[in-house]
């Protein structure tokens, strides 16, 4: 599928970028907890040397001028400025993903941290998303090393800083696949969220966790699953079991609709190299009201609805769906501040209720040998999550390890102890990481 090609320009010639259609939520509902913001981060096998890393940041970031922006408004829609600015380069902060000041000039959208032997990069969605952070990420950490005179032979699938930047990689692949007049998917019920109290401010806390990827694969195989499908199978296993030991406990539980949201990566399923955003979600589910599922029974489901939902048919309907709204003429003469207020409430309405838990999948991360042997682990933090969801999760898998990290707002740990137990109980090694 090719789509209509969107002719793009330098943004250094034109100054500005419109939001893409996934960035365009973003400003409307962002807070200071609810920012908007996640991480990837690479663990190097030294210590990082904060004049190298320095230096990689300044090269690094010239190669990617679409990102060296801030957020403007105008009396219609927000957009992206240009202004050469830097990325800060900070300590990492104990608590992750905290909010940019995104409506202050010129202040950067992303940032780099620095801890003992830990690189992290922090976007804000209304930049980028999992796919387009992980590309910079690689490009610097490919600069970094070759500054710390480390030995690089290759340099297959990493954008170099030297390289030309290709103005597909700021195209807005949104607009470039959306299809007229294609039936939008249908209405979901409210789903069920879990009945945990609110953490005090500040909310949120991580709990890092190392699976053996081996075992988790056969475990997978043994299903004739994915990884994701069999992750989000447990995740929805847990989350039953919450459910069930409040209906036993004699507590109300409306909305027996259990639901995940999965990010998909659309550049896996469309023909671009875009750095903004493009991935859409796919709501897996299991009605309890249909009765109690095995196990067994879910990870059948599961596999079904995302093989189903992730069909580049599928997806179009939702792509469409999402773009056909801003190509609304009513809504493009509406004021910025009344589209804002009103983004907001259907947020608030549909948004935050529609799913029970969310599970990102940055997938299986491949370096060239000569990066790899240099990098201890990878992991992602995901955004933290809205009230309602109150626990979010992401993996990513690099060597023999998957690292599954959770963001939760809440005061209780059960869900992750159900998660995390069925891996053991399944055969499967699991190490809770302390946040070092």
């Amino acid at each position: 599928m090719e789509g209509n090609r969107i002719d793009t320009k330098s943004i250094q010639e034109i100054g500005w970028l419109k939001l893409d259609n996934a960035a365009k939520l973003f400003p409307a509902i962002m807070s200071d907890e609810l920012t908007a913001v996640f991480r990837i981060t690479a663990s190097l096998k030294e210590p990082v040397r904060f004049s190298a890393i320095k230096e990689a940041v300044e090269v690094t970031s010239r190669r990617f001028p679409y990102f060296s922006v801030s957020l403007g408004s105008g009396l219609f829609w927000y957009y992206l400025e240009y202004n050469m600015q830097l990325p800060r380069i900070q300590t990492e902060e104990k608590i992750p993903c905290t909010a940019f000041a995104a409506k202050r000039i010129n202040e950067p959208l992303y940032r780099i941290l620095i801890k003992k032997n830990r690189i992290s990069v922090e976007f804000i969605h209304i930049l980028t998303d999992g796919g387009g952070a992980f590309e910079f990420l690689k490009s610097l950490l490919y600069t970094y090393l070759k500054l710390t005179d480390k030995t690089l032979l290759s340099s297959e699938g990493i954008i170099l800083p030297d390289s030309p930047v290709d103005e597909g990689e700021m195209e807005d692949g949104y607009n470039r696949f959306f299809r007229k007049k294609i039936p939008p998917p249908g209405k979901l019920t409210k789903a069920w969220h879990v009945p945990f109290i609110l953490n005090k401010k500040p909310r949120l806390r991580v709990i890092r966790s190392e699976i053996s990827l081996d075992k988790l694969l056969e475990a997978a195989r043994s299903y004739n699953v994915s990884i994701t499908e069999y992750v989000v199978s447990v995740y929805l296993f847990a989350l039953q079991e919450i459910y069930l030991n409040e209906k036993k406990e004699g507590r109300k539980t409306r909305r027996g609709v259990l639901r995940i949201e999965v990010p998909v990566n659309l550049r896996k399923k469309f023909p671009t190299n875009t750095m903004r955003n493009f991935s859409l979600f796919v709501m897996p589910e299991i009605d309890l009201r249909l009765g109690i599922y095995t196990f067994e029974e879910i990870v059948k489901i599961i596999h079904h609805q995302l093989q189903t939902g992730t069909d580049v048919k599928q997806i179009s309907r939702f792509l469409s769906q999402n773009v056909s709204h801003e190509k609304s003429p009513f809504i493009r003469v509406m004021p910025l501040f009344i589209k804002s207020m009103a983004i907001s409430a259907v947020y608030r309405r549909l948004g935050t209720r529609q799913c029970s838990g969310i599970m990102t999948n940055l997938g299986n991360v491949i370096l060239p040998e000569d990066m790899q042997k240099h990098i201890e682990s990878i992991e992602v933090v995901p955004t933290p999550p809205n009230k309602h969801v109150k626990i979010s999760c992401a993996m990513v898998s690099f060597g023999n390890k998957l690292r599954l990290n959770f963001c939760n707002v809440s005061g209780s740990t059960e869900l992750e102890k159900h998660f995390l137990k069925h891996f053991t109980n399944s055969g499967i090694g699991v190490k809770i990481l302390n946040n070092k």
